[in-house]
């Protein structure tokens, strides 16, 4: 039998550096940067049920920024589990009357999650947290590693457990609240809400222009990511994946930059001056009211509660 030449043999391409063992594979970072993407474009998304009508939906914006601010702000100063626990499930509860998708609370949820537990594992080894040890994971037996100490046992510690469980909740709760206002109003009305509290009008404007064109730049770079993976046969080596990386970045740089000024361009001609301006603007009404009085029981509950005046 005529062997393959050695163009047609599977992993080949011309100047390309023959793939190595699973160890140097890309291929987790890959899935791991399409998850990120697919996390972002659902959170920056607006589906059909995102226009539906309820309380929080219908509420003026500045209403639902002095309340969602203040619960966010409690929900900092919170140190108790059980009351962080608490802010958690009320900010659950404004997610499920403000008719947030399911899919758009995991997202927010799961990315939280993952990001808080991974900066506050090591604060939960008695290194960093003393404490009684809950699982011993290594035993160096002291002795010393240059200038540096060994201590005799690394173990996670029940101390270094509430804090770690106290900052995944903290968090958790405000990336939901943070959620219920960016879901439940139209970016326009929540940025006109913002400006009418009094946050000054540059950054307005920046907020503005990341709202509008997040969605833009998550599509430019997954088709620059699409159009390098279609023109590659086989693996190029790690350095000139480095390389290619690098060039990716400064490719959506300067895409950016042109789509900037262009847009700056048009909105000049268009007469705009930096102010977001509605088509109705909302009314302050009785409903306004009592959601802003609610929020303050409601943080002032939980206040009391961490502190044990309750």
């Amino acid at each position: 039998m005529t062997p393959l030449p050695e163009w047609l043999r599977p992993g080949f391409a011309p100047g390309a550096v023959k793939p190595r063992g699973r160890r140097g594979s890309l291929r987790p970072l890959r899935r791991g940067l399409a998850t990120l993407e697919a996390v972002l474009g659902t959170l920056v998304s607006a589906g059909p049920d995102d226009r539906r009508d309820g309380f929080l939906r219908n509420a003026d914006p500045r209403a639902k920024l002095l309340a969602g601010v203040a619960l966010i702000v409690v929900a900092t100063l919170l140190h108790g589990v059980a009351a962080l626990g608490a802010s958690l499930a009320l900010a659950l509860a404004l997610a499920a009357a403000g008719r947030v998708r399911a899919v758009r609370i995991a997202a927010a949820l799961g990315a939280s999650l993952a990001l808080t537990t991974l900066v506050m594992a090591p604060a939960t080894l008695d290194v960093v947290t003393p404490g009684t040890p809950v699982l011993t994971l290594a035993r160096p037996g002291g002795g010393s590693l240059g200038p540096f100490r060994l201590p005799a046992t690394v173990a996670v510690t029940g101390a270094g457990l509430a804090v770690a469980a106290r900052m995944i909740l903290r968090t958790s709760a405000c990336v939901t609240l943070a959620l219920v206002l960016a879901a439940t109003s139209r970016p326009q009305e929540l940025l006109a809400g913002l400006r009418a509290l009094g946050v000054p009008q540059a950054f307005v404007m920046v907020l503005t222009m990341t709202e509008r064109y997040l969605a833009v730049l998550l599509r430019a770079a997954q088709e620059l990511h699409l159009a390098r993976l279609a023109r590659t046969i086989g693996g190029i080596g790690f350095r000139r994946e480095e390389a290619w990386a690098a060039a990716g970045i400064g490719a959506v740089f300067r895409r950016t930059r042109t789509l900037a000024d262009n847009v700056t361009l048009a909105m000049i001609a268009r007469g705009f001056t930096g102010e977001v301006r509605l088509l109705r603007p909302p009314r302050w009404r009785r409903r306004e009211w009592l959601l802003v009085a609610a929020a303050a029981l409601a943080a002032a509950a939980l206040l009391a509660a961490d502190r044990g005046l309750a």
